[in-house]
Order: C-alpha cells, then structure tokens, then sequence
C-alpha cells in the first residue's frame, strides 16, 4: 500500500466517521432530553442517572466532531505532524466528562440506597423501551467507525444499551414487587461499568501523550524485514510514538556498506519506507551511517 493511497484511505474514513458521530449527537441529546422529563415523571434514580450520562455524553459526541475534523488537517508550520493528536485530545476530555459523571451517580444512588423512594413503574418501562432503541441505532452506526475517539463515543453507547436493558428488567420487576432499592443499585452498577471503560480508554490516552512507544508497532516484524532488504547490515537506535491511535511515527539507523553510493540510498530508502507504510506507520526519520562510523 502506498503512501498516498493510505491517506485517501483515511480521508473517505474521516467524512464518514463525523457523520456517524453528528446523528449520534442528535438521537443522544434529543433523547437525554425525553429522559430528563422521564426521570422526574417517574421519580427513578436510574433513568435520572442515565440522563446526565446523556447529556455528558452528547456534549462529548459534539465535542468529537469539532475533534475529529480538526484532526483531519494537514501538517502546516504550527502543527508540523499535522493536527491528529486533537482527536486524542477529545478523547481524554470525553473520558474526564464520563468520569465526574459517573462519580456524581454513584453519589446520588447511595444517598437514595439509604431512603428509597418510590419509583413510578410503567413509565420506566416505556422509557427503557425508547432507550434501547435509540441507542441501539446509534452504537450500531459508531461500531462501523474507527479510532480511539470514535471507541470511546461507541463505549458510551453500548454503555447507556446495557443500562437500558438493566432498568428494562427492574421496570419490570417493579410491577410485581416495591423493591424500590433496586433502582439505586442499577444506577451504581452502571456507573461502576461506565468507569471500567474510561480508565482503560485513559489509560491509552496518558500513554499516547507520554510519547510510550506504541504496542501496534510489530517493531521485530519490522526490523526483520528491513534487515531483509537489501545493502542493509543492521537497523538500530530505533525510536517510535503514536501520533493518535492509528499513525505512528520512527526514527532509526541504518548501517551500509562505507561504498555505497547516494543513489543507490534513495532507493534503498524508498523500500525501507514502504516496509513502514505496510505497518501504519506515516512519517519517519532514517539515519545512514556505513561502517566505519557506526559504533559511536
């Protein structure tokens, strides 16, 4: 794969992915909206739960786009790399929203654990309907995007799916016996899923904003076959960072021959470069040095 039919690659993505994220918006906040007024109709901690998830969660989808787009720019003097990393960015405030929101829940259900209040049954039964719905259409639109930004968005809405079927089952449940608790605790066992998702998405992002060098590189895959072509004696002081989760970035020796010649260097080097390109990986520095110099 070449590297300019990568980004025509990624170009076509780009459209797609922001608007996926655009009807996700909508259908989340007109909905969170439908749940607010759900939440004090039906007097459930729940679906209240669920609204300001919503609501964290259409602010976040809004905030992706506005991301995804920016990070869709080419490289200028500013942003010498481009501007990828905005889209990492979003998903760090997207995790940070999720995450006080979630804190907030927790709080509020076990204030309600200690006085339980009743809960209105058939209105959470419709809403949850409703809910399953919209959210079922959304995440199945995000789940034909990529990126990290767009995986936190589909965490969110796989999450509010599964809340959904939970307060489903407890409407339920409801009907037939005034466990009234019940709704508490669903709310805190959202909340507690909620959280495993973002620290493991978080914790990908603080890596990416560390410069870690990136688990997708197959850097021994890539050394082999490199050292494969050749001219090539040996591949060494190899460097590596991800620009966001799917383009990374490589510097690295390369020890020649001392007589080979410039122009059989450019060639090399295109080769070398289109080993990189089969891996993701879209810019590189390489550095040749023939024998008598290498070992400094």
């Amino acid at each position: 794969m070449s590297g300019g039919h990568h980004h025509h690659h990624h170009h076509h993505h780009g459209d797609m992915n922001g608007k996926n994220i655009l009807i996700a918006f909508f259908l989340n906040a007109s909905f969170a909206v439908i749940e607010l007024i759900g939440g004090y109709l039906t007097n459930s901690v729940a679906i209240y739960s669920d609204a300001l998830h919503d609501i964290g969660d259409s602010l976040a989808l809004l905030f992706s786009y506005f991301a995804e787009k920016l990070s869709k720019k080419e490289a200028d003097n500013q942003f010498t790399f481009g501007y990828r990393r905005f889209s990492i960015l979003s998903a760090l405030i997207n995790g940070l929203i999720l995450f006080s929101g979630s804190i907030f829940v927790i709080y509020e259900a076990v204030q309600r654990i200690m006085a339980p209040e009743p809960v209105q049954a058939m209105g959470m039964l419709w809403l949850a309907l409703l809910g399953i719905v919209v959210n079922g259409v959304a995440a199945y639109r995000m789940s034909k995007t990529s990126g990290l930004n767009q995986k936190m968005v589909m965490y969110h809405l796989l999450e509010d799916l599964m809340g959904w079927v939970a307060v489903l089952i407890v409407s339920v449940i409801l009907h037939f016996k005034p466990w009234y608790i019940l709704d508490s605790i669903l709310s805190i066992l959202i909340s507690f899923i909620i959280l495993r998702g973002v620290y493991h998405n978080l914790k990908k992002v603080g890596l990416i904003f560390l410069q870690h060098f990136p688990d997708e590189i197959e850097m021994n895959t890539i050394k082999e076959e490199v050292e494969a072509l050749e001219l090539v004696k040996d591949m060494h002081a190899i460097k590596g960072w991800s620009l966001d989760n799917e383009s990374f970035y490589l510097r690295f020796h390369i020890l020649v021959a001392p007589e080979t010649k410039a122009r059989d260097l450019d060639i090399l080097k295109q080769s070398i470069k289109e080993v990189l390109s089969s891996h993701h990986v879209v810019y590189s520095t390489i550095e040749f040095e023939s024998s008598t110099d290498c070992c400094e």
